[in-house]
């Protein structure tokens, strides 16, 4: 994986991973860089170090992370991070000048070892990114990160880097004094030769340049122990409102940086260290990083060579609304370009200002410049009728949720598009089987469900038809994939999956609420758990109408398990409560205050003096998401519990610290889980009823996530 050559005078080590299609900086390749470290400073012919990669747009990825979560105890961790550092210490320490020439990802553990050596020269390859995401782990930077960082550019920017996890391309890198120069990748040999002479010859022109661009009255700033005190109190309130106290990781790190700050670096170094081995053990990192390897099997998923791919190079939509907009920008932005049609202009003109309003969100966080967003609106045409449609590859049908409309939409699109075209229905609900129905060419139909606002939700839905062609579901995984979002491929059902499981979420919150608890209480409960928004706050940001609609196709599918109160159906009816979008819901929204709705609180009973609704809410709540995701696996709705968690994380924002709900429910054991639900049924009926699988998997001591996995 690494290997030592020397020309001309020049020690160059290169990374190349053959078996796989990144470095990584496993201990082994660690020991291994201990060993030429040696041998380069022992060869007194060699002026000059680079350190670089074979891999066209990988520098080195990090850490090996499975080697850290097989750690088991604090102490083995802080001996394996203490020598890391010694490695990356004596890089930092050659007598020569050591230049990283960073092409790709160089992440975390690369991104450490970049940070040790004596100058960073960055590409301009749009895959360049340079960060220490470890905490998005559960962890922190464990080989210097936290103490190099910030002595190269400065407090307050290593921690906008290193708390969030974030990473930045090579122009932002130069601008922080990050990197020493940033070159075109296609000339970034020619650029190499040209930065070694100067390294050679001139460095005080280097090191000037890296001065100039920080401000010497912040550097002095920052070396007042008071400054760097009122730095970590205030870094630490905007952590806890971000992560309120769930991950402690970024917390450590902010530790890590302010503590290691004013002290020498081998002070901070152990500190580092410490901190770092303290995150081994904690239940978080063990979650993160399971999650982590669930993303990563996850890109394996579908791939088959067998079966023919067609390449999305122009697209459809129908309906601009909220979903179409979205879908809309969303194809564009992965530069295909869109149709996009509605019945009136009117309805074009408001889904175009959502579209530019994203593209302007980005623009303003820097994610994109003023040409993007121009050439972004291009890509997207706004008709009221088909003309065109004849050139599309993919129409995505995004009509409200009547079966019959969505099926009127499909026999005019039959007539207009070509017979490869694939049609597909961004439905939240409604049958794919049924829909298909009316289509002469029921083989090209698919359901791919985003979920809404689709410019930030990574997920999508892809659910086949019975007649749904092998080549269809390959195509559409493809281009999900294309635009960087993750992909599962469901069967149809009421619901698909992510609906179905949540759905009695917020029916259930509902619920409580009429059984006595206080709608801000079910909130806040849900909240305190690791929930990004109540249950009832999201009902009103998606919308009363929209809901219950939804559960109705739901109630109708499944029978009494998923029975809406009689009272939440009449408040919608008779009141027109219809959530946030008309200023009432389950609070009343107005002048930026939202408070609990009176009508509603007007209809919760007394809860009886033997119960205490605050114990018991988020069981309910939780526990009847548990025993739906059962049935869901039962029924091969899904291929496994680790697919099924990793689409509650990235549809509905279920806390991944916890895991995944299949991965909850295991933590706290199903035959609690199993235990309750009939504690549940006996008192509040039969949508509580443990289904069978449950029940066999807590009577055979058996968990969700196989012993194997």
């Amino acid at each position: 994986m690494l290997t030592l050559e020397k020309r001309d005078s020049i020690a160059y080590l290169v990374f190349d991973n053959p078996e796989s299609k990144v470095n990584t900086l496993t201990m082994d390749t660690m020991k291994q860089l201990s060993g030429y470290l040696d041998d380069i400073s022992n060869d007194s012919s060699i002026t000059c170090c680079v350190i670089r990669s074979l891999k066209e747009d990988i520098f080195i990825a990090g850490a090996d992370i499975s080697e850290i979560q097989s750690i088991s105890t604090k102490e083995e961790a802080y001996q394996l991070v203490r020598k890391g550092q010694a490695v990356l210490d004596k890089l930092e320490n050659l007598k020569i000048p050591s230049i990283a020439l960073i092409n790709g990802a160089c992440l975390g553990g690369g991104c450490e070892l970049a940070l040790a050596c004596r100058y960073r020269l960055a590409t301009l390859h749009p895959k360049t990114q340079i960060g220490l995401p470890e905490v998005n782990l559960g962890i922190i930077p464990g080989f210097g990160g936290t103490q190099r960082l910030p002595r190269l550019v400065g407090l307050p920017e290593a921690l906008s880097l290193i708390l969030p996890g974030k990473a930045i391309d090579g122009k932002k890198a130069l601008k922080l004094s990050l990197v020493d120069g940033c070159v075109p990748f296609e000339f970034m040999d020619k650029s190499l030769v040209d930065f070694i002479n100067i390294v050679i010859k001139n460095p005080r022109k280097i090191l000037k340049n890296r001065q100039s661009r920080r401000s010497t009255f912040l550097k002095l700033f920052e070396g007042f122990f008071l400054v760097r005190l009122l730095i970590y109190r205030f870094s630490r309130k905007a952590l806890l409102r971000k992560t309120s106290g769930f991950y402690p990781a970024p917390e450590k790190a902010l530790k890590a940086v302010v503590s290691g700050f004013g002290v020498s670096l081998k002070r901070g170094l152990k500190k580092e260290a410490k901190l770092f081995s303290d995150c081994i053990e904690t239940a978080v990192f063990k979650e993160l990083s399971g999650l982590f390897f669930s993303q990563e099997k996850q890109k394996k998923c579908y791939r088959n060579k067998d079966i023919k791919s067609v390449q999305i190079t122009q697209a459809a939509i129908i309906g601009a609304g909220l979903m179409g907009s979205g879908i809309a920008w969303s194809l564009s932005y992965r530069n295909i370009p869109v149709i996009l049609k509605d019945i009136k202009s009117a309805y074009l003109l408001k889904g175009l200002q959502s579209i530019n309003k994203i593209f302007h969100q980005l623009k303003k966080i820097r994610r994109i410049n003023q040409r993007d967003v121009s050439l972004g609106m291009h890509r997207i045409i706004p008709q009221i009728n088909y003309e065109g449609f004849h050139n599309v590859d993919l129409v995505v049908e995004a009509a409200l949720e009547d079966i019959d409309l969505k099926k009127t939409v499909y026999k005019e699109l039959e007539k207009v598009v070509s017979k490869e075209c694939i049609i597909a229905t961004n439905t939240s609900s409604l049958s794919v089987d049924e829909l298909s129905s009316s289509l002469k060419n029921p083989k090209r139909f698919v359901g791919l469900h985003f979920f809404s606002p689709v410019n930030r939700m990574p997920l999508v839905e892809i659910i086949p038809t019975k007649k749904t062609s092998p080549e269809t579901i390959q195509t559409m995984v493809d281009l999900v994939r294309k635009m960087k979002k993750t992909p599962v491929v469901v069967k149809n059902c009421p619901g698909f999956l992510v609906n179905r499981v949540l759905l009695p979420y917020i029916n259930e919150a509902m619920y409580c609420v009429l059984d006595g608890a206080g709608i801000s209480s079910v909130d806040s409960l849900a909240r305190k758990f690791g929930m990004p928004i109540g249950p009832l706050s999201l009902a009103d940001e998606v919308g009363l109408d929209v809901g219950l609609k939804v559960l109705e196709v739901l109630e109708c599918g499944y029978g009494k398990r998923m029975e809406v109160s009689i009272e939440i159906k009449q408040l919608y009816q008779e009141e027109k409560f219809l959530g946030k979008k008309s200023g009432a819901g389950f609070y009343l929204y107005g002048k930026g205050k939202k408070i609990e709705n009176p009508v509603i609180k007007k209809l919760s009973k007394e809860a009886s003096n033997n119960r205490d609704l605050k114990y018991e809410i988020m069981d309910r709540c939780l526990f009847i998401m548990i025993n739906e995701a059962a049935r869901c696996l039962d029924e091969g709705i899904v291929t496994d519990a680790r697919e099924l968690d990793l689409a509650m994380i990235m549809g509905t924002g279920f806390p991944p610290f916890r895991g995944g709900l299949c991965r909850y429910a295991d933590n706290i054991g199903l035959d609690r889980v199993v235990e309750r639900l009939k504690c549940f049924s006996a008192e509040l009926g039969e949508r509580f009823e443990p289904c069978d699988y449950l029940l066999r998997l807590a009577a055979d001591k058996e968990l969700f996530y196989k012993r194997e996995e």
